[in-house]
């Protein structure tokens, strides 16, 4: 036998072993490749994708569980219906950061949100707080879901969650989509091929396990294994980080225009990485990324964010010190032992605003900051029963 036709064998036969592992695990094992999590989305023909009206599951990781129901509406949130007199209606856009698959909805820093402003509220009125959050979203469709989805909810406010890690890269990749009849250019091509591979390899159970079984035997040789370093955070700006700026900063004007003409107000969330937060984390990405012959800087994506939203003239909450501020007293706290507060939210020994094994909150970190939320809306104004004049973004 020849040796290409013994290697066309080894290969059917690692193909046929790899299906076997997969049926077996899908059926026993929880995870984003499971068939249940995957149907919580469907496609789109304008947006791309987005969460499919009646889906649930039950998602569990080896640092986390957590029941997912979306309902009537195409939110991960309780049934809305007509809204009721009395009741202010605030709506939280955003990616998986919002929608937050990683704690129960009762943990979500948007449910923690509603139970502050309800618990200080003078009947008869009341506060609906809306997690619209669908993972994966950039600015752009964060743009197209409101128009499609969430303009129907009638908010009186509406929190655009900007992740300074990848929103200006997502941006750019999704510009084509704010004008479909347009030719998709090259890049954008390159990068959705790039994102159907990633997602092939993520819809794997047997490679998500192949991978953490990876990661845990390189963190055992030299110690955590980092994000991935975000072109956002290097030094030198490249055309597609100016670029993704300014689509956001497009796509946010825009989102306020459709936001005021139904009455409603516009805010802005900036929220942080890790690596912002955690020292360990910022380290061993500068440290990939200097060997690279690049320079990672800590907080130029929030400045950049920053920068370039700052003629929108929106009220903007930067999250970046309020974690900074929580973590330090929560390592505090760890090393002193006894739990204590800050700003009202308690922390003590090991309390983390972020799992280790990616990027997202924990029930803490939610806590922190529906409690740095609850602040900012009541300090702006922002929970005022009647809405100021509008004025055009660029000229507020």
């Amino acid at each position: 036998m020849s040796v290409g036709r013994r290697g066309v064998i080894l290969l059917l036969i690692i193909v046929a072993q790899w299906a076997v592992f997969e049926a077996g695990l899908r059926l026993s094992a929880s995870s984003e490749a499971a068939p249940g999590f995957r149907a919580l989305f469907m496609p789109d023909d304008r947006i791309g994708y987005r969460l499919r009206p009646g889906a649930q599951t039950h998602f569990a990781t080896a640092e986390f569980e957590t029941d997912i129901a979306i309902n009537s509406s195409g939110v991960r949130d309780l049934p809305i219906g007509p809204k009721p007199p009395h009741e202010r209606r605030i709506v939280i856009l955003g990616d998986s950061l919002v929608m937050a698959v990683q704690v129960p909805l009762a943990q979500t820093f948007a449910k923690r949100l509603e139970d502050r402003l309800n618990a200080s509220a003078t009947p008869p009125a009341r506060y609906r707080v809306i997690n619209a959050g669908v993972q994966g979203y950039g600015p752009v469709e964060q743009l197209l879901f409101f128009e499609r989805v969430v303009a129907a909810f009638e908010p009186d406010l509406v929190l655009a969650t900007v992740f300074v890690g990848n929103d200006a890269t997502e941006a750019a990749i999704s510009e084509w989509r704010l004008t479909p009849t347009t030719e998709r250019p090259a890049a954008a091509v390159s990068q959705e091929h790039a994102t159907r591979l990633r997602r092939l390899l993520r819809a794997s159970v047997v490679w998500q396990i192949v991978r953490l079984r990876l990661q845990t035997a390189l963190t055992s040789l030299s110690g955590p294994v980092p994000e991935r370093p975000l072109a956002v955070y290097l030094s030198d700006e490249s055309p597609e980080i100016a670029r993704g700026l300014v689509v956001t900063r497009e796509c946010l004007a825009n989102l306020d225009r459709l936001a005021a003409a139904r009455h409603a107000r516009t805010a802005l969330v900036l929220m942080p990485a890790r690596l912002q937060v955690d020292p360990e984390d910022e380290s061993q990405l500068a440290e990939i990324v200097r060997r690279h012959g690049g320079t990672l800087v800590r907080d130029i994506a929030t400045e950049r964010f920053r920068t370039a939203l700052s003629p929108l003239n929106l009220p903007t909450l930067d999250v970046l010190p309020v974690f900074r501020a929580s973590a330090s007293a929560g390592a505090s706290a760890s090393a002193k032992g006894p739990v204590g507060t800050n700003a009202g939210v308690s922390v003590g020994a090991g309390a983390r605003l972020f799992y280790q094994q990616t990027m997202h909150l924990t029930p803490h970190g939610h806590e922190v900051l529906a409690a740095a939320l609850d602040e900012f809306l009541r300090e702006r104004g922002l929970l005022s029963a009647t809405a100021p004049e509008h004025l055009p973004a660029a000229g507020r």
